[in-house]
């Protein structure tokens, strides 16, 4: 009886960064550590308090968390970075601003395909009286940015967003932005530069 080699079956034994290999790595890691996680909150009633009065009942950073899961596991999906092209990578650019209830109302050009501002977790999707179509991701950095006027967009609820990249089209030229970190509205101007 022949065996194949892993070189024959589609394993590189020379290559370190085998795609299918880091993949399967990252979601047996996950679900071990899930199970570890729900294992010592069954056994320990302590741990258990501390989880839902500590971490659950509070606000949970989901930027901070696909941070740490990008530094330690990488991606959630495998992709070579060698290969990818940036499509979309504005700054936001408007041609006037005004105060407008916890944040701005910018004035923009026509059609204006509005950039992320900061990357995270989209935590809000819908609509909001005097903002309507609303988005909000909350950022890696801790802050919350509250989009307003969105039309076009393409993103989903709890979906990891990057800076820089395409978030959708504002109506009728106007823009409304918040940006809230430690429970304070921060100046836009300060906040991009």
């Amino acid at each position: 009886m022949k065996y194949r080699s892993l070189e024959k079956l589609g394993f590189n034994k020379d290559k370190k960064d085998n795609k299918v290999i880091k993949f399967v790595n990252k979601t047996l890691t996950a679900i071990f550590l899930g199970l570890v996680l729900l294992i010592v909150m069954e056994y320990s009633p302590k741990f258990k308090d501390f989880m839902r009065n500590d971490v659950l009942n509070k606000n949970i950073s989901f930027g901070f968390l696909g941070k740490v899961y990008e530094r330690y596991f990488g991606g959630v999906l495998p992709h070579d970075a060698n290969n990818t092209v940036k499509v979309f990578g504005e700054k936001l650019a408007y041609k006037s601003k005004e105060k407008y209830e916890n944040g701005y109302k910018l004035i923009v050009d026509d059609n204006y395909l509005v950039p992320i501002v900061e990357s995270g977790v989209v935590v809000f999707i819908g609509n909001k009286d005097n903002l309507g179509n609303v988005i909000t991701i909350e950022g890696e950095d801790g802050s919350t940015i509250t989009y307003g006027n969105i039309t076009n967009f393409d993103i989903k609820l709890y979906e990891y967003v990057n800076k820089g990249k395409y978030l959708g089209e504002v109506e009728n030229n106007i823009l409304y932005i918040s940006l809230i970190k430690d429970g304070k509205n921060l100046d836009i101007e300060t906040y991009l530069s």
